[in-house]
């Protein structure tokens, strides 16, 4: 997903967000992670299918990797757990 459509997602769901603010965004699956100027230390999640488009989370930046496999993780919260 590019930012454009990350912002107009969220602008259709009333939040107000511009595409300069948005400093990376990747969909995997019905999930979208978003990384804003305004939120920098942290990466948010939301479902793609929720009407209200509101976060389910957020990770932070610190430990954060932009792979499919660890966003996943992220999802199912598999990386909470490790054994």
């Amino acid at each position: 997903m590019i930012k454009a459509d990350a912002v107009q997602w969220l602008g259709n769901r009333g939040h107000d967000i511009e595409e300069s603010e948005v400093i990376k965004c990747k969909r995997v699956g019905k999930y979208l992670f978003l990384l804003q100027k305004e939120y920098e230390y942290e990466v948010e999640y939301y479902d793609l299918t929720d009407q209200t488009g509101e976060c389910i989370d957020a990770e932070p930046i610190e430990t954060f990797k932009w792979n499919l496999d660890y966003m996943r993780k992220v999802i199912t919260k598999e990386h909470y757990y490790r054994w």
